[in-house]
């Protein structure tokens, strides 16, 4: 029977990351048990979105974090990070997301990322080919980008093995039982032991995962839809920076030679199934074309490359969960947003367990019993979640 230091259940992001970082602190015995292949969940249908303006406090030192992570990585290996910088422009449909927006400048300068609001007259100096009569402003950031995923995944699959972590593929947790000194974990691979389990398993798993052992983890799955035109229009230059429409939930980034759109319906339930493939909304999306049209004018009857759906992890508050809810048995899950904090909760989770602390962040943005109190933290900017 193979026994571990720590096993990490879920072989996406957030695992891959957390078993690079513990084994970076001198952890020897380092297990990931992944049901289907490294990164095939959710990482892998992501749009790779990297955003250091987040609406909380957690949110921002998590995006600044795993953006510089990205490229450390990136640097150690001798690879492309994956990271493309191009800036990103989040955008105030409102007076009244004018005030949260202006407010929120604050606070990410505050944490060290350079964030500077803008009216329409500005705007439209710098972005022509947006239409922004439609806004009231918007919040730029310049050093905000994207990561391509399939590389990012790439890269820290080959950094964790490198150090020393056995990675499991088509390893499918059966059940959990607790030992006098650890965990027995059944899989459909054989049977493990470890001192330490950590449960990563995104939207597809966490909240089984938590369930076998008697603890609920609040992470369910919603449907995230993403359309890529394979040709820009000519107004816009190969690395346009990025926009995210708050108000109406989606967002544009460059795509190889077009544009990738990224939006989510606000009305969306969460989904019960247990699949990563999931069938396109083409009436939401007609839907919500005008929108977006209006938005860029020249984005108007462009063809469709490809189009395709994830499943997105989010928790009642749209924040993370970093905690040890049971002895040994530690929960890490990312609130939607695993591509674009993956490294830093990595970071964070590798630290709970060896120091028994999460230095910099708030607790009460962190912990798993916030949702059973009813102290919910607030984070402004997120895509539309089920409630």
């Amino acid at each position: 029977m193979a026994a571990y230091d720590v096993l990490i259940i879920g072989g996406g992001n957030l695992g891959l990351w957390t078993a690079y970082h513990l084994a970076k602190r001198g952890v020897q015995r380092i297990a990931v048990c992944e049901r289907y292949w490294a990164g095939y969940g959710a990482t892998m249908r992501s749009a790779g979105i990297m955003r250091q303006q987040g609406g909380s406090e957690t949110a921002v030192k998590l995006g600044k974090w795993s953006r510089e992570l990205y490229q450390q990585l990136g640097a150690e290996l001798g690879v492309d990070s994956g990271f493309r910088e191009v800036g990103y422009y989040v955008v105030a449909s409102s007076p009244m997301e004018k005030a949260v927006f202006q407010r929120l400048v604050e606070l990410r300068t505050a944490n060290g990322v350079p964030n500077e609001w803008l009216e329409p007259e500005e705007l439209r100096q710098r972005v022509p080919y947006v239409d922004w009569s439609r806004f009231v402003g918007a919040t730029y950031t310049p050093t905000d980008g994207y990561v391509e995923p399939a590389i990012v995944m790439r890269n820290i699959v080959m950094a964790a093995r490198a150090r020393g972590v056995e990675l499991f593929e088509q390893c499918e947790v059966r059940a959990i039982e607790p030992l006098q000194s650890g965990y027995r974990v059944e899989t459909s691979r054989g049977v493990f032991e470890a001192e330490r389990i950590v449960n990563a398993g995104g939207p597809r798993g966490a909240r089984r995962i938590g369930e076998l052992l008697g603890i609920d983890v609040p992470v369910a799955a919603s449907r995230h839809m993403v359309v890529s035109f394979p040709e820009r229009p000519v107004e816009m230059p190969p690395a346009f920076p990025m926009m995210f429409v708050l108000a109406s939930g989606f967002y544009l980034r460059p795509d190889e030679q077009g544009v990738l759109l990224g939006f989510s319906n606000p009305l969306e339930q969460a989904d019960p199934s247990d699949r990563f493939l999931l069938e396109f909304d083409w009436n939401y999306f007609e839907r919500l074309r005008p929108e977006w049209e209006a938005t860029i004018p020249s984005l108007a009857g462009k063809t469709i490359g490809r189009a395709w759906t994830g499943s997105i992890d989010y928790t009642p508050d749209q924040l993370p969960i970093i905690d040890e809810p049971r002895f040994g048995f530690y929960v890490l899950a990312a609130g939607g947003h695993g591509i674009m904090w993956g490294p830093g909760l990595g970071m964070k989770m590798a630290e709970l367990i060896v120091e028994e602390r999460v230095s910099e962040l708030p607790a009460e943005e962190i912990r798993l019993s916030r949702f059973a109190e009813g102290q919910l933290a607030a984070d402004a900017i997120h895509l539309p979640f089920p409630h």
